[in-house]
């Protein structure tokens, strides 16, 4: 084992006693690497473990991350990865000193807004067709799923026959499905459904795919299982990112036809966003913030 290697190992190693979702841990796990690979390229080799780092680290950290035009956004988050890292070991002089703040590094500011809009229910049927042309019926029912169930990609992609077997049956029920798998921050939660002849249908074309693919919505470009949900979340992205779109403004059409769905049924605006917000996973104190990102 490298140096290097050895040096992201003992960031990895700290950031696994923080806890948080599998989604969270990902992310830090990339920003592990991402540093340890920089340092050593900028000659800082003498870096052995996080109590090793210094602001002038940080400071090269984000000049170099700079230079590859990241989001504000992702360099605010991998800053906090890294800070969290540090606070971890005793180091909080370094994380709270005021020429390491995001404003004295130049990473101020950013939206939380983001920069998706609602998919169109044109663009929608043309990438749903332009993926069964490509041979990709997963591909497709991923994003009906994400569409018409208001599913993150990590919970479409979780999704196996026993699970959209229980959410047929819940579907025909009373309404409303129960989402329990890839969750975020392993929050169960559940989706009170508008339209529910098109959830209906989705669920029908994943069962299809499922057996068809031995089981998996996601399979490998030669037909063979994925490695993984890991590996399988990255070939969703790597065909979603090949064919220009976003999969999760998928869920942001959901959310409008959800609103819509509240309001016919009575509800006033502000309850028909605290239910939508409930609906998308995020609880009912979100109203405004999904109103400002999702209704845009």
């Amino acid at each position: 084992m490298s140096r290097r290697t050895e040096f992201q190992a003992s960031i990895v190693a700290v950031m696994a006693r923080l806890g948080g979702s599998h989604l969270t841990r990902e992310a830090r796990e990339r920003t592990a690497a991402k540093f340890s690979t920089l340092m050593y390229e900028a000659g800082y080799t003498h870096l052995a473990s996080p109590a090793d780092i210094s602001g002038k680290h940080l400071r090269a950290y984000v000049a170099a991350r700079q230079a590859e035009s990241p989001g504000v956004r992702t360099l605010q988050n991998e800053l906090a990865h890294l800070r969290s890292v540090l606070k971890s070991v005793g180091k909080q002089a370094v994380t709270n000193a005021a020429e390491l703040s995001n404003e004295a590094l130049g990473i101020s500011g950013g939206s939380r807004l983001g920069t998706k809009t609602a998919m169109s229910s044109e663009d929608f049927l043309a990438i749903t067709e332009r993926a069964e042309r490509q041979n990709r019926p997963g591909m497709a029912a991923l994003l009906r799923l994400e569409r018409h169930l208001g599913l993150r990609g990590n919970e479409a992609i979780h999704a196996r026959e026993d699970t959209l077997r229980r959410w047929e049956r819940e579907l025909q029920a009373d309404g409303r499905i129960n989402v329990l798998a890839g969750t975020k921050g392993g929050r169960p939660r559940t989706v009170d459904v508008s339209d529910r002849a098109s959830a209906s249908a989705a669920i029908a074309s994943a069962l299809a795919v499922c057996a068809e693919q031995g089981g998996f919505l996601v399979i490998r470009a030669n037909g063979s299982p994925a490695g993984g949900l890991k590996q399988a979340r990255r070939i969703y992205h790597s065909w979603a990112h090949r064919n220009g779109i976003q999969p999760h403004s998928a869920r942001y059409a959901f959310a409008r036809d959800q609103l819509d769905g509240y309001l016919s049924r009575g509800y006033s605006s502000r309850e028909a966003l605290m239910a939508v917000s409930q609906d998308l996973g995020h609880g009912d104190g979100r109203g405004r913030w999904v109103k400002s990102v999702y209704m845009r």
